[in-house]
């Protein structure tokens, strides 16, 4: 247990430290008597007015893929979301599709079909309402 509960602990403060940078980014420094400084994490936090960034991401992560599931199967997003890669595969870990995020959100959320939900615009809704407050979506 100890060691699962150090992982899950290194993994928020990974996801912790990737929102802070992203938010000095996004607000930058501020001038307080002709210096410049950085602002502190409680200013970011005030000005952002999210409860976490990496939460914020995934949701909008599954907003979109919901989206993209009631598209025409003619539009060029639905024809790429939708092809599988063929050809020769190189060595190594394959790398990552979009979808495959979408998938462990899902696996965390306990849903098992998701693209059919989707089709359902009330009950995907629902569903983005759930993965807002969920709060293993963070640890992942």
């Amino acid at each position: 247990m100890p060691l699962k509960h150090g992982l899950y602990l290194k993994q928020m403060s990974g996801g912790c430290l990737f929102e802070r940078k992203v938010l000095q980014c996004i607000f930058g420094a501020k001038q307080e008597n002709e210096k410049w400084q950085k602002r502190y994490n409680y200013e970011l936090c005030e000005a952002f007015n999210e409860p976490n960034i990496v939460n914020y991401i995934k949701v909008n992560r599954l907003a979109r893929a919901g989206h993209l599931m009631c598209m025409n199967n003619d539009r060029i997003l639905k024809k790429k979301f939708n092809t599988k890669p063929d050809g020769v595969r190189r060595v190594g870990r394959p790398k990552l599709q979009s979808e495959d995020g979408v998938d462990q959100d899902m696996t965390i959320l306990e849903v098992k079909n998701w693209k059919k939900i989707a089709l359902d615009r009330d009950e995907w809704a629902k569903l983005l309402k759930k993965a807002r407050a969920h709060q293993g979506l963070l640890s992942q």
